[in-house]
């Protein structure tokens, strides 16, 4: 009997030296993590501190991805894309890569930073993969895409750094800004008019014009807007136009 202990008791120590768990220590793992996260520029916008911060894991080509989730408060909806961008950029750079030692016989690294809001599920949530390189971030806004050259119609926080009077909730309202913005909405819906009338053969107001003003309201995060930028530059073009007020 004494033998068939000594024999079990072989593989277990094994474990214990290696890491016994099979699973994350997503507790371990919090510990570790959050400080980097208090330390960014996120942790401005935290709902409740590091409690807003939780942790979990998914199996993924026989490794673990550790994705981090973060409830903010409203003022996170204040920043425009860009400057979302940016903010969870800067965090993620912070965040310890080294997690592997919580992850048992298994390697882990993290996956996605996934920000909520505290308050409404009606409020779209953000997304970054953690393991990113800069210039090369995708953000993630309720399931689109964008890279950062989608988003340079907007003011560029580090093009304008060290400026002590910058803010990143400030929006696009510097007139150059609004000029180049403004070209982009038109030309986007250009494209989108040529896209669905074929060059304007099959072209039916009441039904394209809403569509067009729509996906342009969508791609460029704005309202109505979009109708009276198109129509304004069409006049200031000396064109005819498509969309009536």
């Amino acid at each position: 009997m004494k033998k068939t202990l000594v024999i079990l008791s072989v593989p277990c120590l094994a474990l214990l030296l290696n890491g016994c768990s099979s699973t994350p220590e997503l507790n371990s793992i919090k510990m570790e993590t959050d400080s980097s996260i208090e330390n960014s520029k996120l942790a401005d916008y935290l709902a409740d501190g590091t409690n807003s911060i939780s942790y979990s894991y998914k199996e993924v080509d026989d490794r673990y991805k550790i994705n981090v989730k973060a409830k903010v408060d409203n003022s996170f909806y204040a920043n425009n894309p860009l400057g979302i961008l940016n903010i969870l950029s800067r965090t993620v750079e912070e965040m310890d890569r080294d997690i592997s030692d919580f992850c048992g016989r298994k390697d882990c690294e993290f996956g996605t930073l996934k920000v909520v809001s505290a308050t409404s599920s009606k409020k779209d949530p953000y997304s970054l993969k953690i393991d990113t390189y800069d210039g090369n971030e995708i953000l993630v806004r309720d399931d689109v895409k964008y890279k950062r050259d989608d988003l340079t119609y907007y003011k560029d926080p580090e093009g304008i750094l060290p400026d002590p009077d910058y803010n990143e909730n400030e929006d696009y309202n510097n007139n150059d800004d609004v000029l180049q913005f403004n070209d982009a909405v038109y030309q986007y819906m250009e494209d989108k008019f040529d896209e669905i009338t074929n060059y304007g053969e099959n072209y039916i107001p009441d039904i394209d014009d809403p569509k067009v003003v729509k996906a342009a309201a969508i791609h460029f995060d704005i309202t109505e807007e979009a109708s009276e930028i198109y129509v304004n530059k069409a006049v200031e073009q000396g064109e005819s136009y498509k969309v009536e007020y």
